[in-house]
């Protein structure tokens, strides 16, 4: 059974990724531990779990707040991701073993029936199936140093909400994607696993900014 931090940490967290929570907002714990009818206690160690994530700043004397990203943190932390993983997707073509490449099938699998069934919470389902793909790529590399540069860009607020922005079209589109990086990794294509990475994100840098800014760009 999960700990009353781990689910106030949950509530938060899926608060903060759906915007229902914005960004700047005061995070008063005593608000949210009345609200959520628990102690001021588990509300405090998610925040501290939400800071050390870059989900939450904390700052003297005021409190917990959402943390700010602007355009610019956004568009840096995913060219620097499709900058790493493309080159990680091209590497692990030529490195993955079968076991990986079978693992990296059953995570498109289990992906597609989260994406059909849209149970839910099936938002925070398909970050941490999406999460696992994309890293089991950059490990199946085998670079120890590129693996944890992704690891620290995938690891930050904004990489963290992605799938609470998409749109049912967006998150199909991913699916088919996972799809054929998987393929294209089990064939060891490493041009077609390197290009096939590089407009995955690039599509998903579009359709997070699009609905975060609310721009006029449209999702591809």
């Amino acid at each position: 059974m999960a700990q009353p931090s781990t689910k106030v940490y949950d509530v938060i967290r899926s608060r903060i990724m759906s915007g229902t929570y914005a960004p700047g907002q005061h995070l008063v714990e005593t608000e949210i531990s009345q609200e959520l009818n628990v102690s001021r206690s588990p509300v405090r160690m998610a925040l501290k779990r939400l800071t050390q994530e870059s989900l939450v700043t904390t700052e003297s004397n005021r409190g917990s707040f959402v943390a700010q990203w602007t355009r610019s943190d956004i568009n840096e932390v995913f060219d620097l991701r499709q900058m790493l993983e493309s080159r990680a997707a091209s590497l692990a073509a030529q490195s993955a073993t079968p076991e990986e490449i079978a693992r990296l099938q059953t995570l498109v699998d289990e992906m597609r029936e989260l994406a059909q069934r849209r149970a839910e919470g099936y938002r925070d389902d398909l970050h941490h199936n999406n999460q696992a793909f994309h890293l089991l790529i950059v490990s199946a590399a085998r670079s120890p140093r590129l693996f944890q540069f992704v690891r620290t860009l995938t690891d930050t607020s904004l990489t963290l909400g992605t799938y609470f922005y998409y749109s049912d079209a967006d998150i199909d589109r991913s699916v088919h994607f996972h799809q054929d990086l998987a393929n294209a990794i089990a064939s060891r294509n490493s041009a077609a696993a390197e290009a096939l990475m590089a407009a995955h994100l690039c599509l998903a840098h579009t359709a997070f900014e699009t609905r975060r800014f609310g721009t006029d760009q449209q999702s591809a």
